[in-house]
This record gives structure tokens, C-alpha cells and sequence, in this order.
């Protein structure tokens, strides 16, 4: 493990599985241990791939599609207090109709909730649909919807992996069969400079570039259970992701924030130093009423903005640098409002305990003050959308996810009672 990563998936979650006591290794080495756990893969997979789809078809068949749920906006009034059930509700409404409805892998909506769905408290049966239907992506090789276009299945396959890999650990702390079939596949897809074909739509900061792909990856790769790191797939992908982070250095702090998370999971990504002086930058963004904005991580027009008209007006409009930022994307430049938003917070947050930040760090207890009365009454956190066409805000299912993970890590949540 990579120096000073954390033994569980999450570092201070209190509602995280915890995997207690010493492996028996009997004398086995590593490659055989390998083996004979792919060995035992081949013998599962069949079995679990049958019990998706049948488990998938009855509950399709079982009921009608969710409603559509309320869309994020900026007006949305505050909760009255914070409130992990009604969070919880929130996000399984919103994954409930991305998986039931759209039939989609939503990078905004369905990866997030896998990684902090099993922080809350359990409300029905969406959690387990939700994980099945991803499941069922993988064991039929499905496209999460129509006619997507080759750059968006690469993406697919990174999150669905990572997403399956986290999850893992949350919840049995063992890595499932179709988990495994995942991360394999998604080093199939891996282009030889080590990247992934990613979808560029101007929707920052998932959409934007080959960078986030490429550490989502390997926190997937190091974070998987069951020393799946150590298979020969996951050390030659892992390679090539070590050559093109070199190659490629991280220029947004979010950019570099993403590195500074992989690298408490996969070794020689970051020095301890190294990662510190991120942290720094990060905690220099802070926002005067303690939370942080997506606007701060992502704004980009410094180093490597083409020249437009656009940009040149949006420069030079009332409010540049103190109400807004700009993002300056393949088609155009769009103003990132600077207001504070639950996924630059939360993400933040998240990070930086990470790195072994201490909770009660007073710069991270005023970003959990801010989670905690910024809550919206639906249950989400509000993050607005940084390009257009992207105006229905659905960074805000990412945004509440990540202010779920961080309230965890900070042990700001109440522990979770099945």
C-alpha cells in the first residue's frame, strides 16, 4: 500500500466495512494466491451472472418506472436540519430513475451512489437494484444507453468498475465475482499511453478530459479488495496510469486533488510532500463562510484556454473573480459561479482526510458546519452545472454523494443500523 494510505476504504468512516484480523496466506505466493482466486472467479461468475438478470427482470417487471424527480435549482429552499435519511432518500429516488427509467450508468448519479449510498440508512429495496443493475452492465456487456458513442463506453467501463470496486469494500470488504470481470474489462479499453477514450462535453469535472478517467481508474485498481492490485492485469494497467500521470501532469486542483486520492491507494503516484502541497492549495481555496466551489477547482482559462470572443467578453463582464470564475471548454467559455456548492465541499472535505487531515482540522469543521446547514429540503446538496447544455444541475447528485463521504470520513455522521 502506498505510504500512509488508510487500512479501510475511507479513512476516519465510522459506517465503512472493516476487515479485522490477519489473512491466511498459508505459503502461498502472491501469483499463486492470484490463481487460485481467479480459479474460483470462473466457477462463480456463471452462477452470479444468471441471478442478475433474473433479479433485474423480476424487479423491472415487478412495478412502474419511478416518477421523475424534482430537479435541482438554486432557489430550492434549506432543509431544517441536516438529515442523512432524508439524504438518503434523495439519492435513491435519483438512482432509481437513472437505472429504472434512462437505463443509463449516469457518471453524475450512479457511480457516486454506490460509493456513498452504504454510509445511510438502508429505505427499501433501491440500494440492491441499483447495484444489480450495474452488475448487469457488466455481465452482459451492455451500453448503458442507445447508440453511445465509443468514447462514452470506455468511461462506462472505468466507473462501473471503480464504482463496484468502492462498493465492495463498503459493504462485505470481499471483491464480488462481477467486480472482478469489471476492472478486467475496463484494462481491455486502456489505450497504450495509459488513458481512456473519455467523453469531452464541456460538463466539468467528470466530462472535460482523459485525467479524470485515468485516476478513476486507479483508485478502482488500488482500493478493489482481495489484493486485486496484485493480479498481472491490474500491475500492467497500473503501469501504463503511472506513465501518463508523468507524462501528463495534473493542472486543476481538481486534477490534482483526483491524483492526490489515487495516490493513497496506488504506490508512486505522489510523494508525501507532494501530496501536501496539493492539500495546501486546497485548503487556500477555502471560501469565507467555510465551503469550497467547484468554480476554484476546475477554472482553467490560466493555462490552457484558447483564445475566443467569449472568453475575451466573459473577462472583462462585472463580477470576474469575485462572483465568478471561467471555465473555458471546447466549445466555448462559461462562467462557474463562486458560490459554495455541496461537491467542491464535500469532495474537499473528502481528500483531505485522505491524506490524514485530522477531523477536527478547524479549516475541515468549518466545512462540515457548512454541509451540515446547507442541506437542501429535497435532501441534496445544490452544485451548479458549469457548461451549457448541462442546466439541470445533475453535479448535485455527485456533489450530495461526496458531502455524504465527507460527513463520514469526519465522523459526522450517525452510525448506520441495519
Amino acid at each position: 500500500m502506498p505510504e500512509s494510505a488508510n487500512n479501510g476504504v475511507f479513512q476516519g468512516g465510522q459506517n465503512s466495512q472493516r476487515r479485522t484480523g490477519n489473512v491466511n496466506r498459508s505459503m502461498l505466493s502472491v501469483a499463486e494466491r492470484v490463481r487460485h482466486r481467479q480459479a474460483l472467479t470462473c466457477a462463480c461468475f456463471v452462477i452470479f451472472a444468471t441471478t442478475i438478470v433474473v433479479a433485474v427482470a423480476t424487479s423491472v417487471a415487478a412495478g412502474d418506472e419511478p416518477p421523475v424527480p424534482a430537479p435541482a435549482g438554486v432557489d430550492e429552499p434549506l432543509a431544517r436540519e441536516f438529515s442523512p435519511e432524508l439524504a438518503a432518500q434523495y439519492l435513491d429516488e435519483f438512482a432509481d430513475h437513472w437505472a429504472q427509467a434512462r437505463r443509463c450508468a449516469a457518471c453524475h448519479t450512479i457511480p457516486p451512489y454506490l460509493m456513498a449510498r452504504p454510509l445511510l440508512p438502508r429505505r427499501g429495496r433501491t440500494e440492491a437494484d441499483v447495484r444489480a443493475f450495474v452488475e448487469r452492465i457488466v455481465v452482459e456487456r451492455l451500453e448503458a444507453e442507445p447508440m453511445l458513442p465509443v468514447d462514452a463506453i470506455s468511461a462506462v467501463s472505468v466507473q462501473v468498475a471503480t464504482a463496484l470496486a468502492v462498493n465492495d469494500r463498503l459493504t462485505t470488504g470481499r471483491l464480488h465475482p462481477v467486480t472482478r470481470a469489471a476492472l478486467d474489462r475496463m484494462w481491455t479499453r486502456q489505450r497504450d499511453d495509459g488513458s481512456w477514450e473519455w467523453p469531452f462535453r464541456d460538463a466539468p469535472p467528470i466530462k472535460i478530459d482523459e485525467h479524470y478517467g485515468v485516476t478513476f481508474a486507479a483508485i478502482g485498481a488500488g482500493i478493489a479488495p482481495d489484493e486485486y492490485s496484485e493480479t498481472e492485469a491490474a500491475r500492467a494497467g497500473l503501469m501504463k496510469i503511472r506513465q501518463y500521470l508523468k507524462d501528463h501532469p495534473a493542472v486543476s486542483l481538481h486534477q490534482q486533488a483526483m491524483l492526490v486520492w489515487a495516490s493513497t491507494h496506488v504506490e508512486d503516484l505522489l510523494t508525501m510532500d507532494e501530496r501536501m502541497q496539493v492539500v495546501s492549495r486546497l485548503m487556500a481555496a477555502q471560501r469565507e463562510d467555510g465551503g469550497w466551489s467547484l468554480a476554484n477547482l476546475v477554472e482553467n482559462i490560466s493555462v490552457d484556454a484558447p483564445a475566443s470572443r467569449s472568453l475575451t467578453d466573459l473577462k472583462a463582464s462585472p463580477g470576474y473573480g469575485v462572483d465568478f470564475l471561467i471555465y473555458a471548454g471546447r466549445d466555448g467559455a462559461y462562467p462557474a459561479p463562486l458560490a459554495s456548492d455541496g461537491y467542491a465541499t464535500g469532495f474537499v472535505i473528502f481528500v483531505a482526510r485522505q491524506t490524514g487531515v485530522a477531523a477536527d482540522d478547524p479549516r475541515l469543521a468549518r466545512g462540515i458546519a457548512w454541509l451540515k446547514s446547507n442541506q437542501r429540503a429535497s435532501g441534496r446538496w445544490f452544485t451548479h452545472s458549469l457548461g451549457p447544455p448541462h442546466t439541470l444541475h445533475y453535479i448535485s447528485n455527485a456533489g450530495t454523494a461526496y458531502a455524504i463521504m465527507a460527513l463520514d470520513a469526519c465522523g459526522a455522521m450517525p452510525k448506520r443500523a441495519d
